[in-house]
């Protein structure tokens, strides 16, 4: 798949470092629910990328072949950020959608630079939009390429969501 991190699932980190990743992912869920999207822009080193990728599905037996449907850096995640954010830029989030994230199994490896540390954690994100019976749901992976850098910032964050199409039509839900 691409953008893989492959992460060795040897060299887990201790617990005082796993606790602060732990805090800073769930402190990033907050922010991301309270739709304070500044604040965890601010969370990035300023070189990143983010990515979120589908899977379509084989004949049986053949893995699942990815695919990005986000590949960003910057600029094009504050563009997201900003068109997301304002009423006059979109219908998808006018008025916003309620979300909540839940991040869990949260295992954090060392890297081979010192001063980084990889992170895997599984998430659900729950969206609600008014006027709708329903809400949707989103379920997937993350791994993430943290820096110990003022705390921690999102060097890398690759998004593998466990369903082959984004029942909205565009996902407008930062994951």
């Amino acid at each position: 798949m691409g953008n893989d991190m492959s992460v060795t699932t040897t060299n887990a980190v201790d617990s005082a470092v796993y606790i602060g990743v732990q805090r800073f992912l769930y402190s990033e869920a907050r922010l991301l629910d309270d739709r304070r999207y500044s604040e965890w822009l601010s969370l990035f080193a300023s070189d990143f990328n983010y990515s979120v990728w589908l899977a379509t599905f084989q004949e049986m037996g053949a893995s699942p072949a990815p695919y990005a449907i986000i590949d960003e850096d910057r600029v094009g995640l504050q563009s997201r950020v900003d068109q997301i954010s304002n009423a006059r830029l979109t219908r998808a989030e006018n008025p916003p959608s309620l979300t909540r994230r839940l991040v869990t199994n949260i295992e954090v490896f060392e890297d081979t630079s010192a001063d980084r540390v990889r992170s895997i954690s599984s998430f659900l994100v729950h969206k609600s939009r008014p006027g709708t019976s329903a809400g949707l749901f989103y379920v997937g992976t993350r791994e993430d390429l943290l820096l110990r850098e003022n705390g921690w910032r999102i060097l890398r964050r690759t998004v593998r969501l466990d369903q082959a199409l984004v029942s909205e039509g565009s996902l407008t839900t930062l994951l």
